[in-house]
């Protein structure tokens, strides 16, 4: 299985001993994760404070990151519930069946 680990820009600023626990976590049950270099921020600032206009773009950047893999797991919830709405909710979208491919660490 290809992995795609989306690791939260606060993860990555905050606690980067998560993203790095995670991807040996992949690694060990014998996924192939890969870190996309591209990746930045799924937008959750942007829309909750109602900026939706101008979390566009990093929206549209998560899709093509992530338009190649398998799965996409990353260790946060708030990451990865907001991605679920940035991939349901994008007109013009790289791939419709991102939405559905993504998981939350820990989530059965």
């Amino acid at each position: 299985m290809n992995v795609g680990l989306f690791v939260p820009c606060y993860i990555d600023a905050f606690f980067p001993e998560v993203g790095i626990a995670t991807l040996e976590l992949l690694e060990r049950l014998g996924c192939s994760a890969e870190y996309p270099l591209d990746q930045t921020c799924c937008g959750q600032p942007m829309a909750n404070s109602g900026c939706l206009k101008d979390g566009a773009g990093t929206e549209e950047l998560f899709v093509n990151c992530f338009k190649n893999f398998d799965t996409i797991v990353g260790p946060s919830g708030c990451g990865s519930s907001q991605t679920r709405s940035v991939t349901r909710n994008l007109k013009h979208r790289a791939d419709t069946k991102c939405a559905h491919r993504r998981s939350q660490l820990g989530r059965n």
